[in-house]
């Protein structure tokens, strides 16, 4: 017998992954020592009623990322926007999306070491001031339009810290490194995702997995 398999998630998929992922603080396994620095300081701004500190996420795939930038936005009870590096080509693309930027929203950017070096001076003064200045014409006749932002905090993402410019990378409030998953963190994690999944696995098998595993955990992070 065999069977057509897909390159493409179907919905059953997609809705096993967004069950998967953890959505707050408390889930999120592994990674200790950024979960409760960034616990901290969301309680805090929480607390205050305003934004916190802009954050920086560096390490290898598969750690936690993107599913650390989804947390700050749920433990702050705000909307998230994604976007990528390499999607903003020019200062206007980004203008046009911090423009568009709710109060206290979180826009994530991943691979954010690859974003163009127009839009990355852009968004030094939206990080530090909220405001953008957008140029409207060319030449001698240009002329710098400033526009307001509200206020939001920015979740950076890089797989390769060292090639953030020294400007963008102090103007993050809190850099958090990730590291690999040592082999009690992995096999807690796949317990969790089969648990969540229905799969029945027994606490040997789940460390023998968690033995041969990569060091980095199995579904969305």
């Amino acid at each position: 017998m065999s069977e057509l398999v897909s390159a493409y998630a179907d919905p059953e998929e997609r809705d096993a992954e967004a069950s998967v992922r953890p959505k707050r603080l408390d889930e999120f396994v592994g990674q200790h020592r950024v979960r409760e620095q960034l616990q901290l300081l969301l309680h805090s701004a929480v607390r205050r009623g305003s934004p916190p500190d802009h954050v920086l996420l560096s390490g290898s795939p598969g750690l936690g990322k993107t599913t650390l930038a989804m947390i700050v936005a749920a433990e702050l009870g705000v909307g998230l926007r994604i976007t990528s590096g390499p999607a903003i080509e020019r200062s206007g693309d980004l203008a046009a999306v911090l423009t568009s930027l709710s109060q206290g929203e979180v826009l994530f950017i991943d691979e954010i070491h690859r974003i163009a070096k127009p839009a990355e001076e852009l968004l030094y003064s939206a990080m530090e001031d909220f405001r953008v200045d957008v140029m409207v014409g060319k030449g001698p006749g240009a002329t710098a339009i400033p526009l307001d932002v509200e206020p939001f905090t920015l979740v950076g993402a890089t797989t390769r810290a060292g090639l953030l410019t020294g400007p963008m990378r102090d103007r993050f409030g809190f850099v958090g490194q990730l590291d690999f998953y040592d082999a009690e963190d992995l096999c807690q994690l796949l317990s969790r995702t089969a648990r969540i999944l229905g799969v029945p696995v027994t606490p040997d098998g789940a460390a023998e997995i968690a033995g041969r595993s990569p060091a980095t955990p199995p579904g969305p992070r």
